[in-house]
């Protein structure tokens, strides 16, 4: 997916329409294709850990699994989108309001937030239950809810490392655009890349995406692998 990047980046120096319309396309193509990277992904990392793999394993489970990854995505994006519309809607309130009326708001986008990252927190192992523990979408995120509710203090940890690694992968993708948004070269007076600079620097975050795509993928199946099977087993 980091590749459908390049030329949005391409097009940002010359064509900033063009580049506007292709992020609404890569919005809807991800979406769609999402589901299927997930589902191959997960498999062949799954299949990683213990044999050799290889992209007839992708294949395979992309497909397999493609409809259950594609239910559970279009369910949280509702759950999520209502989550945020709450906490926007309570942000205009607490701007426009005062007193105590403003501080209720105020007190309703910290549940509003706290609300997103329990679900995000609790759910994000869903994707490993349908690929590995052949679950549906609903059956999915239950289990993976059941898997963390299990194991708060190692799933805290995990979650704090790679959101760490999260981190540091977005830092290095913000810098990286802001060396090839023709934005920033006005407001922070920055060189102009040339064309062929700016494929380079585009290629590099391929790159650097999939190393860090594949490390995820890869860690984060083993650690569910070891804490779902736990309640599995106990279940």
């Amino acid at each position: 997916m980091f590749a459908l990047l390049v030329p949005q980046m391409l097009l940002q120096s010359a064509y900033p329409l063009a580049s506007t319309l292709y992020s609404l396309g890569f919005s809807v193509v991800f979406l769609l294709v999402m589901p299927f990277i997930q589902g191959g992904m997960f498999g062949m990392a799954d299949e990683a850990l213990t044999a050799r793999s290889s992209l007839s394993r992708f294949v395979t489970d992309g497909r397999a699994n493609y409809l259950q990854l594609l239910v559970a995505y279009v369910l949280l994006l509702v759950v999520n989108s209502v989550i945020g519309a709450v906490g926007v809607a309570a942000g205009f309130g607490a701007l426009l309001a005062h007193g105590s009326i403003g501080m209720v708001f105020i007190g309703l986008v910290a549940i509003s937030a706290l609300v997103y990252l329990s679900v995000a927190f609790f759910i994000q192992f869903y994707g490993q239950a349908i690929v590995i523990d052949d679950l549906g979408a609903v059956d999915g995120l239950k289990h993976s809810y059941a898997v963390v509710r299990r194991n708060l203090v190692s799933t805290l940890g995990y979650s704090v490392f790679v959101g760490i690694l999260g981190g540091v992968a977005g830092g290095v993708f913000t810098i990286a655009s802001m060396l090839v948004s023709p934005q920033s070269t006005t407001v922070l007076s920055l060189p102009q890349l040339s064309v062929v600079a700016t494929v380079g620097v585009a290629l590099l975050i391929v790159i650097f995406g999939a190393l860090f795509g594949g490390f995820f993928t890869v860690y984060s199946v083993a650690f569910y692998r070891t804490i779902g099977s736990e309640v599995i087993d106990g279940s």
